[in-house]
């Protein structure tokens, strides 16, 4: 068995061992990636909140660089997509790494539709910030009652 087959093995037993947790209510254990240089750990990892008028997103998402940063909106489908910056710390000097670097997409489907044109967000001390104002017809309409 080679090394990347051994990988491979693990990789498979923690999916098995996370739909276990899953049918007993524990969610999802949390991923380690077992192949060098791949993360398969969701990042930036988000929140989405909602009142009557917007959504708000806001991701987890320290080391980003910003200049590679693309926010997209297509139909309800949000999608982050940008690239972790590389430490500066040489590799031979690791005791210990469980931070990863390279490219990332995350795509999340929104609950309403919004009104694209008016998307705004920002990047502020490793948070970014997105504001997703709701379109008309997904807001809610008070209808009143007339009395006969």
């Amino acid at each position: 068995m080679n090394i990347f087959s051994l990988f491979k093995e693990m990789e498979s037993l923690q999916n098995q061992l996370s739909s276990v947790f899953k049918e007993f209510g524990q969610g999802r254990i949390p991923r380690v990636s077992f192949l060098p240089g791949v993360s398969s750990r969701h990042y930036p990892l988000f929140n989405l909140a909602e009142d009557d008028e917007t959504l708000s997103v806001e991701c987890l998402a320290p080391g980003l660089d910003t200049s590679s940063l693309k926010i997209n909106v297509t139909n309800n489908v949000l999608s982050i997509s940008g690239e972790k910056a590389e430490s500066k710390i040489p590799e031979e000097k690791y005791h210990r790494s469980e931070r990863s670097a390279g490219k990332f997409t995350r795509t999340l489907e929104l609950p309403v539709e919004i009104d694209r044109d008016k998307v705004t967000a920002e990047y502020k001390n490793g948070l970014l910030n997105i504001t997703l104002p709701k379109a008309e017809v997904a807001k809610p309409k008070t209808i009143e009652v007339k009395l006969s």
